[in-house]
């Protein structure tokens, strides 16, 4: 199986490359600064406010997700998955490689279109935020959500590595029939290591920890000690996370409105990702991604994600003067396409 997404990253460079969706990585020295290690597991418990049963450790978010999608296949809980557009490549390609019937929602602004779709022994599977619009569920959406899929006898999977740039405090999710997907490759962001977890409804954790010892025991403990520093000063992230993207983003509008005509932005506050719509000729999210690739400007087109109307931009992986040279590309290159 080859994911196009992965592809287009590993053959294309650039000298601005705006392709990331993370932010700038953590040096492990860095990290070593801000104090003493904890206990992985009873950190994650105090994040999440939830009991040892909850959890998983996986080595990142899609292993988490494979892990818990297999488990409710091999539990007979789930026939069906649904899944929306657009959206992350792996998840929308998982479904079939693991035989499962799938269903392909479209979505513009909302993810509470899903409800509606809910049927006995479905799977909802999606991030949330979304990658690469950024919309989402809060916690209150998440509750009835979850309150839905028990009443019907469905279930939920949620990659939501992004969700701690939108919401600060992550207790009280809903456990019941879901299941959310977590790693440091995105909000704690270090070049060296990377952890993942998984937190949610007490029965599938049980079988995805079965899952894990047999396919892919083992994190390694030095990468659960550096995790646990992040974990204990998520403050500390946030703000270092913030002083990188918000300043991009007050560019990103600047420079933006100088083609509003032609484009559209989906931008939810303090995501590290923006999509931007195309709007004129027969401009595709492909051509505008190949036209700016050959100025030395590396963004990511939108047919990745399953919809090829516009590119996704990482707002935190560079900082602001190289982003703002990089954004005048994308204006100047539209500019020409659209008005030409």
């Amino acid at each position: 199986m080859e994911i196009g997404h992965f592809t287009w990253l590993r053959t294309h460079r650039a000298r601005y490359d705006l392709s990331s969706s993370g932010v700038k990585p953590i040096p492990l020295s860095e990290v070593e600064r801000l104090g003493e290690v904890g206990n992985f597991i009873e950190d994650l418990m105090n994040v999440y406010g939830v009991d040892r049963r909850n959890l998983a450790i996986t080595h990142g978010t899609q292993e988490g997700t494979f892990t818990v999608l297999s488990a409710l296949r091999e539990l007979g809980l789930i026939e069906r998955v649904i899944t929306v557009v657009p959206e992350y490549e792996p998840i929308r390609v998982l479904p079939k490689f693991l035989h499962l019937q799938q269903s392909e929602l479209i979505i513009n602004e909302s993810l509470t279109e899903l409800f509606n779709h809910i049927e006995k022994g479905s799977v909802l599977l999606f991030s949330n935020p979304n990658n690469p619009l950024g919309i989402f569920l809060d916690r209150k959406l998440l509750w009835e959500l979850s309150d839905e899929l028990r009443r019907r006898g469905a279930y939920a999977v949620v990659d939501s590595i992004f969700l701690e740039f939108v919401e600060s405090n992550l207790r009280g999710l809903p456990l019941e029939n879901v299941v959310f997907t977590f790693s440091t490759s995105k909000f704690y962001t270090m070049a060296e290591t990377k952890v993942g977890w998984v937190v949610g409804d007490d029965r599938v954790i049980r079988e995805v920890n079965g899952i894990i010892d047999l396919v892919s025991p083992l994190v390694i403990d030095l990468n659960l000690r550096y995790a646990s520093i992040l974990l204990r000063n998520r403050g500390w992230v946030r703000e270092r996370n913030l002083g990188i993207i918000m300043p991009n983003v007050d560019t990103m509008r600047r420079l933006t409105s100088e083609v509003s005509d032609y484009v559209s932005i989906s931008y939810v506050e303090y995501m590290p990702i923006f999509y931007m719509r195309i709007k004129c000729r027969e401009l595709t999210g492909s051509s505008l991604a190949n036209k700016l690739l050959s100025r030395d400007v590396l963004t990511v087109p939108g047919q990745y994600f399953g919809k090829d109307d516009g590119v996704r931009i990482g707002l935190g992986s560079v900082d602001k003067d190289v982003f703002e040279t990089a954004m005048r590309i994308v204006v100047n290159t539209i500019n020409e396409e659209c008005r030409g």
